[in-house]
């Protein structure tokens, strides 16, 4: 048997990040394993301090800021456990240069995306492994014997970012900075296959070499984070706004949108503030569940098997991961962003062929079930700390 640790330290909305330490600690308690879960919403910060000098088979937080926390003598807190440290990532490493660049003794990185693990294998050697780990979701249990109906026709989970308060940000930073970031937004744009590391190194050419260095390659994608953020706030608005606009009925559920120009549209439902296990149940009200991945162009996210779970038609966008998982037309549906009035056509056609829908969701659901579960990704994980 097997001894892990858990944390849970950073509050976030919707208390995700809870929500998947409790699920994977769950998840490996089942496999046979013993998993201490540490939870900053039960105790204080303080209280990390009884586990120097633990003994554990491996450490996992999300999103992790612990590789940053010291002691008082200035040696790094997570040292002091005899564990290899697993820091999962839920967005592009950018976001958390200032936590990979530590060098603890036992560092280990996984990513919902595979062009994320190039990234940190090429630009923090120091870090021993980077692996492919796909968070996920879970079937509700019905509280009466029964699931609820499905009587939400599409389903969109996602916050509201407002693009032009963004724009106004690039507008203050740096003229380096700006302008930098402003190509990229471009470049981006016109190759939407491109990741933000690629479309970068594609402009390097067109930069003073004393502005950029390979070296700093990594600060220098930090300090262009507003092109990431920008391009997923633009695209999330932009797609929900063609199909409100083309009187497609659907339902959002995240923070924000109340305040969006989505909640003009009559035949658009909003939910505001419910906790991330509670959207499940949301899944499974719905028919077909609308996702568009975060620029992550060869990854997943964990909305995919989420509604695939709760027997809701997963209508996302491709990347060769998600090919490599599903065959479209089966599973699950594939949509191409550049294609707005295709998406709009599909999902009419959709709605009014309950059979198909019926038989692709159903077709999800086992797949899902049998490949895409938190026991799934416990036996994944087990394997990778081995």
């Amino acid at each position: 048997m097997k001894q892990f640790l858990i944390f849970a330290v950073k509050p976030v909305c919707y208390n995700s990040y809870l929500y998947f330490a409790r699920s994977l600690a769950k998840a490996l308690t089942n496999a046979g394993h013993h998993a201490e879960l540490f939870s900053c919403e039960q105790e204080p910060p303080e209280a990390m301090e009884r586990f120097a000098g633990r003994s554990y088979d491996a450490v996992f937080d999300f999103n992790s800021e612990l590789p940053r926390l010291r002691m008082e003598d200035g040696s790094y807190f997570l040292d002091q456990i005899h564990a290899p440290f697993y820091d999962i990532l839920l967005d592009h490493p950018l976001y958390h240069h200032d936590t990979l660049k530590q060098r603890i003794s036992d560092f280990h990185v996984l990513c919902l995306d595979e062009h994320h693990i190039h990234y940190v294998r090429g630009c923090y050697p120091h870090i021993k492994s980077a692996e492919l780990f796909p968070v996920t979701g879970e079937d509700i249990v019905p509280t009466d014997d029964a699931y609820p109906a499905k009587d939400l026709d599409v389903l969109f989970s996602g916050t509201y970012t407002n693009y032009r308060e963004i724009e106004a940000s690039i507008q203050t930073i740096p003229s380096f900075l700006g302008d930098l970031t402003k190509q990229l937004i471009h470049l981006m744009s016109e190759q939407p296959a491109l990741t933000q590391e690629d479309a970068l190194r594609l402009l390097l050419p067109s930069l003073e070499e004393s502005e950029i260095i390979e070296e700093t390659f990594p600060l220098h994608m930090q300090a262009c984070f507003l092109c990431d953020s920008y391009l997923r706030a633009y695209k999330r608005e932009k797609l929900l706004l063609h199909l409100a606009e083309n009187h497609i009925p659907f339902t959002i559920c995240g923070n924000g949108f109340s305040h969006s120009p989505l909640a003009d549209f009559k035949q658009v439902r909003i939910i505001d503030d419910l906790s991330f296990s509670d959207t499940f149940a949301l899944f499974r009200r719905s028919k077909i569940t609308l996702n568009l991945l975060p620029e992550f162009k060869n990854g997943t996210h964990d909305r995919i098997y989420s509604s695939m779970l709760n027997h809701s038609l997963c209508l996302t966008d491709a990347s060769p991961l998600l090919q490599r998982q599903f065959t479209d037309g089966k599973e699950l549906l594939f949509y191409t962003y550049e294609h707005p009035d295709q998406l709009t056509d599909l999902i009419f056609d959709l709605l009014s062929s309950d059979c198909r829908v019926k038989e692709i969701s159903q077709n999800g659901y086992f797949c899902a079930k049998e490949n895409h579960s938190w026991q799934a990704r416990a036996a994944l994980l087990l394997s990778i700390v081995k």
